[in-house]
């Protein structure tokens, strides 16, 4: 994503401190409140002026490395299990999800993770392997290999709630078809492109459900609960350029809040090009 304006940037940085440092529950109410999952939506690493999306591999170390020394860092397959109320958590969980496939998750982020036993989804654009600034097929094999679970972030980026049902139903279908040959097993795990409330709904759900996938994010805030739909379920977005107390509280709630804004300015929210990192 190229840089925003700076009053845009200024604007939704102030925006986001405001929420993060009121938003978060106090630490008794933390301890008493049931145990809940949030998925921590990432997208690219790097070095960009004023984008948001673009993370500095250094904060995204301090980020892991404050998640390991925490242990609330879970799999797909545990969220799974939370989801369906077959494992109960003692404490707040998170998972770390990367979109996009963007070329930075080979080269920064998957050695930050390993180095501190993070697991972590990326939900890959199929159609898009091998482009500039993106994963390669090989560099995909090579991490799902390695640990890194791979999911479908559709085939061509689109908004899947804004298109034809048929060309929906080929998106889905053709991008776990392409990510499974490459990766040599299953992939059932979906983000929807952009996520807000224009982008999903009851007909791509039952779209994605026929197509073989088991569960959908979006990029609507907060918490993951036992019994939630799964092919609606929120995350949490973490941006460039936040400061270092914001993200702990984020894993905590801080940001639940967000969610607020999402639904007031969902109308106006329209999609973008997807741009590949440089």
């Amino acid at each position: 994503m190229p840089s925003i304006r700076p009053q845009r940037w200024y604007a939704k940085k102030a925006a986001r401190l405001a929420v993060g440092a009121v938003g978060s529950l106090p630490a008794p109410a933390r301890e008493t409140a049931a145990p809940v999952v949030r998925v921590l939506t990432y997208h690219c690493f790097g070095s960009a002026r004023r984008d948001p999306f673009c993370l500095d591999a250094a904060d995204f170390e301090r980020q892991m490395r404050w998640l390991a020394a925490q242990r609330m860092a879970i799999p797909l397959d545990g969220l799974r299990a939370f989801l369906a109320g077959r494992q109960a958590l003692e404490r707040d969980g998170v998972l770390v999800t990367i979109d996009d496939g963007d070329a930075g998750i080979a080269r920064h982020a998957w050695p930050i993770l390993q180095r501190h036993g993070i697991p972590a989804v990326a939900f890959v654009i199929a159609g898009e392997l091998g482009a500039p600034g993106r994963l390669s097929a090989a560099e995909v094999r090579r991490l799902a290999e390695e640990g890194l679970t791979i999911g479908s972030h559709s085939l061509t980026h689109p908004s899947m709630a804004r298109i034809p049902r048929a060309r929906a139903r080929e998106e889905a279908v053709l991008s776990r078809q392409k990510l499974e040959e490459v990766v040599g097993r299953e992939v059932t795990a979906f983000a929807y492109p952009y996520g807000t409330l224009a982008d999903f709904g009851a007909e791509v759900a039952t779209i994605l459900a026929g197509c073989g996938y088991d569960c959908a994010f979006t990029s609507q805030h907060g918490p993951v609960r036992p019994g939630m739909a799964p092919f609606s379920l929120p995350r949490v977005k973490v941006e460039a350029g936040d400061p270092d107390w914001l993200f702990p509280r984020l894993c905590h709630g801080a940001l639940d809040g967000w969610r607020l804004v999402d639904r007031a300015l969902w109308h106006v929210q329209r999609p973008q090009v997807a741009q590949p990192a440089a």
